[in-house]
């Protein structure tokens, strides 16, 4: 079936999903998201722009170069952790004798299994990359204000920007989730399409979100890398 991970990301598996469900219009999700910020976000942006260029710079930050790959070490711990603990969770199936899966293998639903159980672990995944992401990028923003007025100005831009961006980044994820219900049904519906093909297709779209998710994160560790 197609719709593989693209290398464009979360937009591109997005935008090779609706393109072959023919039940949903086709839709650019790149033009979509590259207009979140409209005339009345750019107007708050350009208020708050006056205090985050004035802002102070706090109490320096003590480990320099050692602090600078403890953030990197830190984004790739939670990368991996994340990735893995996807990667390896069960497709929702009845229990049964001999039914616990192998690490890392892709197993068939049960085939009188209802998208509940999916939507419940969607949720569940979900909840667990903001707890895990949220206070890295809080921490991130911490350091970079306590390293040099650049820096500082760039952690309360960030900060902006998330508040700002929240309800678009929520209605993505939303229109993600619902791609996938939609996905599930195709599946069920297609008696030649495996159903083992589409909790691969559920694994890649959260990979897909935790890198979405991580995007900020990894720009604020990339300028404190490179002093930027």
């Amino acid at each position: 079936m197609q719709g593989r991970t693209s290398p464009s990301g979360l937009v591109g598996l997005m935008e090779a999903w609706a393109a072959v469900d023919t039940r949903a219009p086709r839709q650019d999700w790149a033009e979509h998201w590259s207009a979140w910020l409209g005339p009345l976000d750019a107007i708050a942006l350009s208020t708050a722009l006056p205090g985050i260029r004035s802002a102070s710079m706090g109490e320096p930050a003590a480990a320099g170069k050692k602090q600078a790959v403890d953030l990197a070490e830190l984004l790739r711990q939670l990368r991996e952790d994340l990735t893995r603990s996807i990667r390896q969770l069960p497709a929702p199936q009845r229990p049964g004798p001999r039914s616990m899966p192998l690490p890392n293998a892709v197993v068939e639903p049960a085939a009188d299994e209802d998208y509940g159980s999916y939507r419940q672990r969607y949720i569940d995944i979900q909840r667990r990359l903001e707890l895990r992401i949220d206070p890295l990028r809080e921490h991130c923003r911490d350091v970079l204000s306590r390293t040099s007025p650049r820096l500082s100005q760039l952690a309360q831009l960030d900060a902006t920007l998330e508040t700002m961006l929240a309800p678009h980044a929520q209605a993505l994820l939303a229109t993600l989730a619902a791609l996938l219900e939609r996905r599930f049904h195709r599946y069920r519906q297609d008696e030649s399409l495996p159903m083992a093909d589409f909790e691969q297709d559920f694994q890649d779209a959260l990979v897909a979100e935790l890198h979405f998710r991580l995007e900020p994160v990894a720009g604020l560790v990339e300028a404190w890398r490179t002093g930027a």
